[in-house]
Parts: C-alpha cells; sequence; structure tokens
C-alpha cells in the first residue's frame, strides 16, 4: 500500500477517534433524557431484520416529522446524511439527479445508473440498469433505505447499492392538505394531499404542480404528477396495495456545459449551442402496480408484485445529425418471494426463495435537429432487455450471531430488430454476512458481496459511427466487495463505522466526440480499486437532534498483469474523496421547527487523466416552520435559504467532456417559502 493511501488512513482514522469519543460523550448525558430511540426493522434487505443485527451498511433516513420544511423540488435534498453517496445534477431537469454510492453511479451522463431504485416495492430502475427520478412524489416520502455497496445477490443487475423509497400509506390525523411554495428562479409548486379511508380500505391521492424559470438561461421546468395509493387489508394476514402514477413534464429544458472562463464571465448563461438547437426534454410516464401480502400461519409468507409502465420521451440535444430523440418505453415486470421463519430454542432461522423477472421494450428513434426544427430520420430501431433472476436468502440468528447467506442467478436478453444475434449475459452472484453481538447495543460484522452491471441501452446504442445497432464491444463490469464495520445503539443515539474494499473490472465510463457536442459514448475503462472508511452518527436530547456522517475515500483505475492500464494511479472521475455532513435539528413545544445543515465535498476530476480538478466546495442550508393550530385544523408557514453562505460551485460535472465545457454552474443564495393548510 502505498504512502497516499497511508496518508489517508491516518487522516480517517484520526477522525474516526475523534467522532468515537465524543458521542461516547454526549451517550453519558442521555441518561438522564427522556428520549428513547426505537430499532429500526428494514425492508431493503428483504428479509426484515433489526437494523443493528445486519452484517452490512444500510442507512435509513426517517422524515415523519420533517418532511413538511423541504423544499421538495429534488431528493438530493433527502440524501446528504449518507456516507458514501454523492449526488449532482439537482437543478438540470432534463438530465435528472445525478448519484453515486462508493461510485457506483458516476459514469451517468442522465439519469441513474448503476444503483436500484424501489419505491414502495415496486422497481423503478429498468432491467438494463436505467434509473431516474422525475416521477417521484417527493411530498409522500415517508423514509428511505439506503443499502450501500453491491447487492446483487438481492436484486440483481446494476445494484452498486440499493436506494428503496417508503412513501405515506395514510395522514393519521388529517382528511386533505393543500400546499404552496414560491421561491427564487420563478419557482411555483402547488400540492394536493386527500384521503378517503374505511375500515379495511385507505386511499391517498396526490397531486402536484411545479413550474420553474430556473437558475441559468435555458433552464426552466414545468411539470404536473398525480400519484395514488391504494392498501386494503382483506384480513390480518392478507393485504394487498395498488399504486398508480402519472407524470407530465412538457418542458425540461437544458442550459448545457460551459467551460471554466465562460462560467467564470457569466455563470447563470446557458451555452449558446443549446439555445440554438433548443435543447429540452418532454416526458409522458404512466405506471401501475401492486404488491400483495399473504401469511400462512406463523412461519409462512408469500409477497407478490406486479407492474406495468409506459415512457413516452422526446429531447433535443445541441447537434445536427440525430440530435433529435424520440423515444417510446413499454416496461413491466412480476416477481414472488416466499420466506419461512422457525424459531426452536434460541435459535431463528430465517429462509426465502425469489424469482422476479421484467421486460423492457424501446422504440428509439433519432431525428436532425436543424436549430431547433425536425428534421430527417436518421436512426430507427426497437430495443429490448429483458432479465430473469432466481435467488435464495438464508438467515441462522443464534445467540450473539447473526449469519446471513445469499445466491442469485440471473439472465438477461439483449436485443434489437437491427441487430442479427442477440446479446446474453448469464452471471451468479453471492455474498456471505455475519455479524457479532459485543453487548446488548453494540455489534461488529463482516460481509463480502459481489455485483455486475451491463451496459443500458441506450448506452449499446450511443454508436460513434452513428448507424444503427448495438455497440456489443460494450462488455458489463464487474465488482467484489469486502466489509468491516462496528454498530451501536443507545437510548439517545447511534452510531455506525465500516471500512470497505471494492474491486472491479471492465469500468464503463462516458466519453464525447467533436461531431456530437453534448452527447455521450460509452467505452470500458479498464479495472478500478476502491477503499473507504464510512461515519454515521445521530444524537437527540429532548428538543435537538444533531446528525452527522464521514465519508474518507480513494477510488483509483488499476491495471492488472493480463491488461495494464494507462490510467494506473488515477482517480476515477466524478467521485470526490472526502464528504462531511452535519444537520443540526430543533423542534419546541410551541410548534417552532428548524433545521441548520452543512455539507463539504472534497475535490475530485472531471475527467479519465485527471487533468481537470474540481475544487473542494460547502454548501449551507437553513429551513424551518412555525405551526398554528385551530380547532378545524392546522396551518403552518415554512420556509428555507439554500446555499446560505453564496458558495460559488457547480451543481454538474460532465465527465470527459470535449472542448472542456464540463461546468454547470449552481444557484448561488436562494430562498424558498410557503404556507400548508390541513384539515
Amino acid at each position: 500500500m502505498h504512502k497516499g493511501i497511508i496518508r489517508f488512513w491516518n487522516k480517517g482514522l484520526l477522525g474516526l477517534f475523534f467522532l468515537i469519543n465524543t458521542t461516547a460523550q454526549a451517550q453519558n448525558i442521555t441518561q438522564t433524557s427522556t428520549v428513547t430511540l426505537d430499532e429500526i426493522f428494514l425492508k431493503a434487505t428483504k428479509i426484515v431484520t433489526p437494523r443493528l443485527e445486519l452484517p452490512y451498511t444500510l442507512s435509513a433516513l426517517n422524515f415523519s416529522n420533517t418532511q413538511q420544511i423541504y423544499q421538495q423540488l429534488s431528493l438530493q435534498e433527502y440524501l446528504g446524511a449518507v456516507p458514501g453517496l454523492f449526488s449532482l445534477n439537482s437543478t438540470n431537469y432534463a438530465q435528472d439527479l445525478r448519484i453515486s454510492i462508493r461510485g457506483f453511479g458516476a459514469r451517468s451522463a442522465f439519469g441513474i445508473r448503476g444503483i436500484k431504485i424501489i419505491v414502495d416495492g415496486i422497481p423503478e430502475t429498468t432491467p438494463d440498469g436505467q434509473g431516474q427520478l422525475d416521477n417521484l412524489p417527493l411530498g409522500l416520502i415517508q423514509n428511505l433505505e439506503i443499502l450501500r455497496g453491491p447487492s446483487a445477490s438481492l436484486y440483481g443487475n446494476a445494484s452498486g447499492g440499493v436506494i428503496y423509497i417508503n412513501t405515506l400509506d395514510s395522514m393519521d390525523t388529517e382528511s386533505t392538505r393543500f400546499r404552496t411554495t414560491f421561491g427564487s428562479y420563478g419557482l411555483q409548486t402547488f400540492q394536493l394531499t386527500t384521503q378517503l379511508k374505511n375500515q379495511k380500505t385507505t386511499a391517498l391521492l396526490y397531486l402536484n404542480k411545479t413550474n420553474s424559470d430556473g437558475y441559468r438561461g435555458n433552464s426552466g421546468l414545468e411539470q404536473n404528477l398525480f400519484n395514488a395509493k391504494i392498501k386494503h387489508v382483506f384480513n390480518p394476514k392478507s393485504s394487498v396495495n395498488i399504486q398508480i402514477n402519472y407524470t407530465n413534464s412538457p418542458r425540461a429544458e437544458d442550459s448545457g456545459g460551459l467551460t471554466l472562463d465562460e462560467a467564470k464571465a457569466d455563470r447563470v448563461q446557458a451555452r449558446k449551442r443549446n439555445i440554438d438547437y433548443d435543447t429540452f426534454e418532454s416526458v409522458d410516464q404512466f405506471k401501475i402496480g401492486l404488491n400483495w401480502i399473504q401469511s400462512f400461519g406463523s412461519q409462512w409468507k408469500l409477497e407478490s408484485y406486479g407492474f406495468y409502465s409506459t415512457r413516452d420521451f422526446y429531447g433535443k440535444l445541441p447537434f445536427e445529425n440525430g440530435g433529435i430523440i424520440d423515444l417510446y418505453r413499454n416496461y413491466y415486470g412480476l416477481g414472488s418471494r416466499l420466506t419461512y421463519k422457525d424459531q426452536r430454542g434460541t435459535l431463528l432461522h430465517s429462509l426465502q426463495l425469489g424469482t422476479e423477472t421484467a421486460i423492457q421494450r424501446d422504440q428509439r428513434d433519432r431525428y436532425q435537429n436543424l436549430k431547433g426544427s425536425q428534421g430527417n430520420l436518421t436512426f430507427s430501431q426497437e430495443e429490448s432487455f429483458g432479465g430473469l433472476g432466481f435467488y435464495v436468502l438464508d438467515e441462522l440468528k443464534w445467540e450473539k450471531v447473526l449469519l446471513r447467506t445469499s445466491l442469485r442467478f440471473d439472465h438477461q436478453n439483449v436485443g434489437a430488430d437491427s441487430v442479427i444475434e442477440n446479446q446474453i449475459y448469464s452471471v451468479l452472484n453471492p455474498s456471505l454476512g455475519l455479524s457479532y453481538s459485543l453487548t446488548k447495543q453494540q455489534r461488529i460484522f463482516f460481509n463480502f458481496s459481489t455485483s455486475f452491471e451491463t451496459p443500458t441501452l441506450s448506452e449499446l446504442s450511443s454508436r460513434p459511427n452513428g448507424l444503427e445497432g448495438l455497440n456489443l464491444d460494450l462488455a458489463p463490469s464487474r465488482a467484489i466487495n469486502y466489509e468491516i464495520g462496528w454498530k451501536a445503539l443507545r437510548n439517545n443515539g447511534r452510531l455506525e463505522a465500516n471500512v470497505f474494499y471494492i474491486e472491479s473490472s471492465n469500468e464503463i465510463l462516458p466519453y464525447e466526440l467533436e461531431a456530437f457536442p453534448g452527447r455521450s459514448f460509452y467505452r470500458n475503462t479498464g479495472a478500478t480499486q476502491r477503499i473507504g472508511l464510512e461515519v454515521y452518527g445521530y444524537y437527540q436530547l429532548k428538543n435537538w437532534q444533531l446528525e452527522l456522517s464521514m465519508t474518507q475515500a480513494k477510488y483509483q483505475f488499476k491495471g492488472t498483469k493480463e491488461n495494464p492500464s494507462n490510467l494506473e494511479g488515477k482517480q476515477l472521475p466524478g467521485i470526490p474523496g472526502s464528504q462531511f455532513f452535519i444537520q443540526f435539528g430543533y423542534q419546541s413545544l410551541k410548534a417552532w421547527q428548524l433545521q441548520l445543515s452543512l455539507e463539504h465535498i472534497g475535490d475530485f476530476f472531471a475527467n479519465n487523466n485527471n487533468t481537470v480538478k474540481i475544487s473542494a466546495y460547502q454548501k449551507v442550508r437553513l429551513q424551518g416552520k412555525k405551526a398554528f393550530n385551530f380547532s378545524w385544523g392546522e396551518i403552518f408557514v415554512f420556509g428555507g435559504i439554500q446555499n446560505l453562505l453564496n458558495t460559488q460551485y457547480f451543481d454538474n460535472i460532465r465527465l470527459n467532456a470535449f472542448g472542456a465545457r464540463h461546468y454547470e454552474p449552481a444557484p448561488g443564495r436562494n430562498l424558498f417559502g410557503g404556507i400548508q393548510f390541513a384539515l
């Protein structure tokens, strides 16, 4: 291990030592506090297990008491406390939030790659590994579970991490909420949530309309969203959940990447070429899904889901040949898992067998973009990606020990009507996890897991020659993850620390060409090595809460004897090696609620060769609300300041961009505020 990594570990371990001692002192104080934190049981790991006992690193964030103070414009607002997770692109609504977990997902030029997104038990990620969040009902988020690290033995393709989103089932004391928000850059949102309920059935209906002019030129957004969630309980052992989502976004504009000199001269300008070619996207998406849960006696439980989704996408890019994309997607799937639990003395045995299948069909047409007008058809093909997976998950808990093993087989079939023979990917992924109880409230754990990630259809169809077909030379990437950690739970807080080591092969990264400015192509860039330390802490004392996380990591290219790399020792682009987050919360008996968040993002690189460095920056956010209670209901006013210190940083960095157009400036200090009525 070279000197740089040794210095890195010394810094990380010093930080961990300081944090553990600080929290230990705080825990002595909490003995006099009346606040008690309950242990959390999590869904993302498929067999429901207490968070403390799990031999994995899994973040669980609950927003039941704080949801209404958020701006509710981007999922990025909710993710800062998750160690190992980094997000960009929260204000370019044409390209969606870009999320990476331990480096998985960093390659994405738009949307989410390499990370599995699950919403209320229904996959949001397509079989080829593409995901987007533009149809997510942010105002209904109740809690998030983030499984950090390779999880293919549970979720299959593109599971370098898992984000499991749970939305509200019902409103406990209210029947209707109306909320309106106004903010900088012409932001206006109007939101209506209402509930219909009887003894066995609850229907929660949600409407949201958002308009924004955007911070930069040509960066506006218009979006309309409807979400319905219906739960019916047949009896104590049987229930069904139905979700319906429709999203209409007629215009989400793309202001494009700038050179550094252009960004310094005028941060709010759009790239001229993007204006000339009228770059934007429009989306119409419909999704319907059903979850059915049936218990048999006290030992058997069957959980099944099915869903169907369509997505009609139309977008303009800043070049002529193929610069207009018209994509229509059909996506549907089924899944089922059977769980058996048996308690014999001090031994608890849980066994789960599961299967999942999904099919994605994309009709992709490209036209000439004649300075914003649609020209001739230049590319047309129907693409398909089908996936079938089988897995077995076994968990043994005996006194102080919990052992969890899983094994999953996945088979994918990739093709297009312009390709004679389909591409087949078949892969087997194991995992092993072990946790041991040091005391009733402290555990150490170890796990080994793997992942694989196929190229997505949009990546396979992006061929530099511009012709129809698929770039079948683009190979799937593989990763192996080793992890060791420690967890502690106290009445008033919790502390978690872990170290991970990941090796990957055939890493997929984007690049650009002069002939197609603003369009990404993809290639395998060899092996990587990722090593890191993650720390998370939470402490609550009466009306005060403190939450913090820290990540210190190195993400590097490496070569092998068989395949040496000219990128050996270079850092993976788009991922900072250092992150720190701290958040203070306060809630008074007089219905005041305040939250102050501070975030440090370390420097990182914008290209594979590490010749373009993005400087470290800090973000500060302050938000809060004041409630007023009446006999007929509640009114509260809320508001916040984003980027309180008016830091100049970049909201998105385009990796390996041609002409050094890496930079998309982030907004300076900006405000939002509004009012909510609850009946």
